[in-house]
């Protein structure tokens, strides 16, 4: 009689270690981490004052945060108009 299991070969994913970003605690920890720097650097502002903005509207509270999330929106959203453009087969490199 032949012993089945010596002839199975182990999953992939039972023998390849789980990575720092696969454990769902370290996710939690690094998005806490990225909400406590965000709100440390919006009541930073508070000690910030820009003195000679160019427009007026550069002197409002959160400005730059809000550019920079607006920009983020944007930049996201031109890559999904984009990627009809640039996209390759499967297997365009093989």
């Amino acid at each position: 009689m032949q012993n089945s299991q010596a002839n199975e070969s182990p999953t992939t994913t039972e023998s390849a270690e789980k990575g720092w970003f696969d454990k769902p605690g370290n996710i939690r920890m690094l998005i806490g981490a990225l909400i406590v720097v965000c709100i440390g650097l919006v009541l930073a502002d508070f000690m910030y004052t820009n003195d000679h903005p160019y427009f007026a509207w550069e002197s409002m509270f959160g400005f730059q945060a809000w550019v920079g999330f607006i920009a983020f929106v944007v930049i996201v959203f031109l890559g999904r108009l984009l990627r009809p453009i640039v996209r390759r087969r499967e297997n365009y490199y093989d």
